[in-house]
């Protein structure tokens, strides 16, 4: 069921989404600063041990989430469509 919303009831206030832009700028700016700092303060070989670390729990994660998939009847019907859909 389908419900109707009258526009005229709808409020917007601009203030509150311009004060969520300003602090998720806020935040971006701080996060860049941060990692421009860690960059100068840690060895490309810390740095890149880290990345690998993060890198190689996703894709852990990905064959661990695929793995327990396949435990299921349904779990295996979501992955032959998940195939199917990548072969289009």
């Amino acid at each position: 069921m389908v419900t109707k919303v009258d526009p005229k009831s709808i409020s917007v206030d601009f203030g509150e989404i311009k004060d969520d832009r300003m602090k998720n700028f806020r935040d971006r700016i701080w996060s860049i600063k941060y990692w421009i700092q860690f960059m100068k303060l840690n060895s490309d070989e810390d740095w890149s041990e880290g990345q690998a670390r993060l890198i190689n729990a996703q894709f852990q994660s990905a064959d661990d989430f695929y793995t327990r998939l396949e435990k299921t009847e349904k779990g295996r019907e979501i992955l032959e469509r998940l195939k199917a859909e990548r072969i289009k």
